[in-house]
Order: C-alpha cells, then structure tokens, then sequence
C-alpha cells in the first residue's frame, strides 16, 4: 500500500484541489486512511498478524470504513480545534493548520468525502498489494486482477510486522504511487479557508 499518510491523502489531492466545494478535505483525508485503521487493529486483534482485510472490501467500504470514519473525522477536528489553542508553538501550528484547511459544509459532503477517500484507498492498495480482498475479505485472496506477471515475487524480504514480504511489480507500484502520493500532498495543499 501507499504510506497511510501522506501518500493516500496526496494521491487524492485533484479531488480537493479541482473542486474544493464538493469535498470536506478532512473527511476525504480520514477516509484515505481509515481502511488501513480498521484493519490495523481488526486484523491485530483477531487474527494476529496486520494486514488487509475486512475493511479493505467492497462490503467493508459500506459496513465500517463510512460509519467509522465519520466520527473520526469528528474526533481528528476536535483535536485539531484543541491543538490550536496549545501553549506550545509546533502543537499550535499543526492544529490551526488542520483546522485552516477544514472546510466541511455539511454532514452530507463530509460523509460522502469519507467514503470517496476510503473507495480511493481500496482502489490505489489493487495496484500496489500483492493480494487483494476487494471482493472476499474472509478469504486469503481475491483474483489476481492484473495477472500472474503483476503479483510475481522477485524476492521476499522480512520487514517489521511482516513475516514475510513480496517484492515485485506490485511493489514497484508501491514505491511510484507513495513517492508520488506524498509529492502531491505537500505540493498541491488545499486552499486555506480563513473563516475559523
């Protein structure tokens, strides 16, 4: 997958950038990584090992990515709206830049931006993921969507958390899309609203 932060974030920055009224850029920045959210702690907990799963499907997208990351798009303004009123001056910044950039006008643009933002990252994890679960999250794996030459494995590393990593074009994949993913994000930054 592409970094959970800033690349999936980044990798939607045309959405923010292009139409800056049709989109919550939190919500689309909380849905880009609540996959990841879920599933980090999901897979931990019940299956032992991080990786994806439910979350990282089509029906996951509908059942928890949305009803999760809504309020926790809640709970990340919260905070921000906190850390901008911080004593300490990198806090402060940090937190009046989140809420700087937040431009939320309704329940409805924020839910539907936490969605697109958790569809985006299902979609961007397809290229770079040796396996999916798009379709079948209770199964070890969905079709090879790209064939057999794109999940082909060069070589297999160990990294931590991983027991053992494929490296191969899916990788290569990862590589491209979290460089360029991260680029995106601190090149293109959405528009600063001065109304909070």
């Amino acid at each position: 997958m592409p970094f959970g932060f800033p690349s999936h974030q980044g990798l939607i920055a045309p959405l923010w950038r292009r139409w800056p009224d049709r989109f919550s850029v939190l919500g689309l920045w909380v849905g880009a990584i609540v996959p990841d959210i879920i599933d980090g702690v999901a897979s931990l907990v019940l299956r032992g090992h991080p990786g994806q799963w439910f979350a990282h499907s089509i029906l996951g997208l509908l059942v928890v990515c949305a009803p999760i990351g809504i309020p926790l798009t809640w709970l990340v303004r919260a905070i921000a709206r906190a850390l901008a009123e911080s004593t300490r001056s990198t806090v402060r910044r940090l937190g009046r830049w989140i809420t700087s950039v937040d431009n939320a006008t309704s329940w409805r643009v924020e839910a539907s931006s936490v969605w697109i933002g958790a569809v985006s990252h299902v979609v961007f994890d397809l290229f770079t993921h040796e396996h999916s679960k798009l379709l079948w999250p209770w199964l070890d794996e969905d079709p090879a969507w790209f064939g057999a030459a794109w999940t082909s494995t060069w070589f297999r590393v160990s990294p931590p958390g991983y027991a053992d990593y494929s490296i191969g074009p899916h990788f290569v994949a990862w590589t491209l899309l979290s460089v360029c993913g991260a680029i995106m994000f601190f090149r293109y930054p959405p528009r600063r609203h001065i109304d909070h």
